[in-house]
């Protein structure tokens, strides 16, 4: 699972110069994750793609530590 989260962050955060991202398909994933699988995730990982941070979310899985936001997290 998490690779896949991984592919569709990537996919929104940073798509491969002369390829066209599926943004779609990436935002549909990540949105069926967080409704289907929400006790799967860690609560953190599951903050961040609740509330669309893409970019914290990918930082944090791959071992970075995001800057805290308006909600502290």
């Amino acid at each position: 699972m998490m690779e896949n989260i991984k592919k569709s962050l990537r996919a929104i955060v940073s798509p491969v110069k002369n390829e066209k991202p599926d943004l779609v398909s990436a935002l549909r994933n990540l949105d069926d994750i967080v409704s289907n699988q929400p006790d799967d995730l860690h609560p953190k990982l599951r903050h961040f793609l609740q509330n669309r941070s893409y970019e914290k979310a990918l930082l944090w899985i791959e071992g970075g530590e995001p800057t805290k936001g308006t909600c502290n997290q």
